[in-house]
């Protein structure tokens, strides 16, 4: 699954960056151990707590963010205090920054956005460490009286090498998981189709206050649909999803979106907007 491989990647790569920053630690200055020490760990606690985001239940901000946050820290205080405590510091007020930005953004993420997205998170972070151990070479290289007049292209250097190897073997073995083939849709509920499959309709407004009224009750064993209204600038509120019903769709403001509903079984079957906010409930009966 490509969120093991995003984060084997995100592991592997900043603790390295750590364990290179203590084997140069005498020969880096404290302006440059902040730079280390706060990029390393931003870059560690926005992308783990952007991962976590999209695949924790029911859109709770509240784990991602803990556990991105406590890891930033920890990562930016390993990595600076090598160098300075001012390092450190820096490399701990990262680490919060970067927690809190990185969950938000998982949990605002659409389903179907969420696999390309930590690809892309994936490519950032390795381009962002690359930059950043070619800047605690270069940094901790003692200066020559003369400097050559050609420089060496940025893969001729040995780190970087080790850091594409790795970035393409991570690509290598996550290959189809990343973008894996759409599969029927399943369960109790039919795809989202804008058009009515029965006479049994519930109109439910969706303003930005939530959704009016937010629970209905259906009849068990017959279709229904259910026609969401959302006005203009509701947000988050125009993306709808549900485990228990299988709903997970974009409305459209200011028209009528019908989810057609059958065969479901007797129970209360929840749904939310985009980042779990605002929640509604359907009783089937």
């Amino acid at each position: 699954m490509i969120i093991y491989t995003s984060l084997a990647l995100i592991v592997l790569l900043t603790s390295y960056v750590a364990y290179f920053t203590y084997q140069r630690r005498h020969k880096l200055t404290c302006m440059t151990g902040m730079m280390i020490a706060m990029t390393n760990s931003m870059m560690l606690s926005i992308s783990l707590g952007a991962i976590l985001g999209t695949f924790i239940e029911n859109k709770d901000i509240t784990i991602p963010t803990i556990a991105s946050v406590i890891l930033g820290m920890t990562v930016g205080y390993l990595t600076g205090r090598s160098v300075s405590l001012m390092a450190a510091l820096d490399g701990l007020t990262a680490g919060i920054m970067g927690g809190m930005m990185g969950s938000m953004l998982g949990v605002m993420l659409q389903p179907a956005s969420v696999d390309f997205m930590i690809y892309f998170i994936d490519i950032i972070f390795v381009l962002v460490i690359m930059f950043l151990l070619r800047l605690i070479d270069e940094e901790s290289k003692e200066k020559n009286t003369e400097t050559s007049q050609f420089r060496k292209p940025l893969i001729a250097n040995p780190i970087m090498l080790v850091v594409l190897l790795a970035f393409l073997g991570t690509m290598v073995v996550g290959k189809g998981l990343i973008f894996p083939a759409k599969s029927e849709a399943s369960g109790q509920i039919e795809p989202v189709k804008f058009t009515p499959a029965s006479n049994n309709i519930q109109d439910i407004a969706v303003t930005s206050r939530g959704y009016t009224p937010n629970n209905i009750v259906v009849e068990a064993g017959k279709t229904a649909t259910i026609n969401f209204k959302p006005e203009k600038g509701s947000s988050c509120l125009q993306t709808i999803r549900s485990e228990g019903l299988g709903i997970s769709a974009k409305l459209k403001e200011g028209s009528d979106n019908y989810i057609n509903i059958k065969d479901l079984k007797p129970g209360t079957y929840e749904y939310a907007c985009g980042m779990g906010m605002y929640k509604g409930t359907i009783t089937v009966k």
